[in-house]
Order: C-alpha cells, then structure tokens, then sequence
C-alpha cells in the first residue's frame, strides 16, 4: 500500500485535490470525516476529539494514531491511498514511520499546497457542509443548485463550528505552530512536492493531475 500525504492549511484545497485523484483510482482518505464519525457516535474517542475541534484545537495524537493504525490494518492493499488531514503533526509524522518501517505500508510522496492567509480566511467563510452525507459547498465558488440544501441528499447546509471566524485564525495560528515543521521534515527525506494553491480550483485540479500523471488511472 503506498500512501500520499495531503498538507496545507484549511482551506488551501485539500478537498480538490483529493476529489480529482479519487476520480482517477486513488483512494481518499479523511482522518477528518473518521473524526467527525467518531463525534457522532459519541465514542470516548469523538467526546474527547469533539472539545478540542470545537475550540479550534487539534485531536490528541495518540487518538489519531490509534483510529489511522486500526484503519489501514483493516483495509485491502490498494495501491494508492491519499491522506487527507494526517500527519498533522510531528509526533504523527514520527509514528507513522515507525508504521511505515514495520509492514507494507509505505510513503509514496508528500503534496504541499501554499496559499496567503487571508485567501483562506475568505474560502472558509463562505463553507457549507451537508448534515446528511457531508459533502461540502462554498456560497461563492461552488454553490448548491438550491439555497441551503445538499444536492445529493436534501440535507440542509451548514457552517461548520471550525469554520466561524474567529476559529479559523486560531486553527491557522496552530497549523502554522504544529504543522508547517511536516514540510520540512519532509523536505530533509526528499519527499515533498509544493503546488501554488492560490488560484481557481481548475488550476489545482490541473496541477495535480500534472504531479502524479505517472501512477493515476486515466
């Protein structure tokens, strides 16, 4: 099983990137979305993950590596996985290759995607996310053919409680504390790729497509 992992701030287009590789044969994987799942079958686990999230704070690592470990050891060895929201911290980046050292799971690569602050502030404002199925809208860039409601599901539309304003600077002042060290640690290994990501999402969706020509299914 190879693993490609997805970092960027929120709302650099994490969910582009991995739609458009997910279109192409790659599996995606959210450690988000497995949180939120955790959160409402109010496991210890989503009690504990749901105080932190809901005050702009990231999930104990030990909880994350204990939901990705049993994950990956319960999943068919497909060729490609995307990560999606993990590592996003050292310590995890550490322990998944302690993971990585002792099975066939291995590290294909590490995509970065770069965008200005204030872009993100913007994009994430505007999010509306489905309480039904969890597909995720935009009120300017991808809006639902009818206001406030999914057009997969009929579900209502709502803002997240990590996309209010005042949560996102704290998530952007903890990602760039935690997580901007990732791109360096996997600079040093040879591993990362960086994408401009302050553009249209047609453009990210080329980029990426460009990065990884060599192994998607066309």
């Amino acid at each position: 099983m190879n693993i490609i992992i997805l970092l960027g701030p929120p709302g650099a287009g994490k969910g582009t990137v991995s739609e458009v590789l997910t279109q192409h044969g790659i599996k995606h994987v959210s450690t988000g979305d497995m949180l939120r799942k955790e959160i409402r079958n109010n496991t210890e686990l989503g009690l504990r993950s749901h105080k932190k999230i809901s005050q702009g704070l990231f999930a104990d690592d030990d909880d994350v590596m204990t939901m990705v470990t049993e994950f990956l050891f319960n999943q068919k060895k497909e060729n490609f996985i995307i990560f999606d929201g993990f590592p996003r911290t050292l310590i995890q980046a550490e322990k998944l290759d302690l993971l990585t050292k002792n099975s066939e799971i291995k590290i294909f690569n590490v995509l970065r995607l770069k965008c200005p602050e204030d872009v993100l502030i913007s994009r994430l404002s505007g999010r509306r996310t489905c309480v039904v199925c969890g597909a995720v809208y935009h009120d300017i860039f991808s809006p639902p053919k009818i206001f406030g409601r999914c057009d997969i599901e009929d579900g209502s539309l709502a803002k997240r409680l990590d996309d209010e304003p005042v949560v996102i600077k704290r998530r952007l002042k903890i990602y760039n504390k935690l997580t901007k060290p990732l791109a360096d640690y996997y600079k040093n290994k040879s591993m990362l790729v960086e994408l401009d990501a302050n553009c249209s999402p047609q453009e990210v969706r080329d980029h990426t497509l460009k990065v990884y020509e060599d192994i998607i299914w066309w």
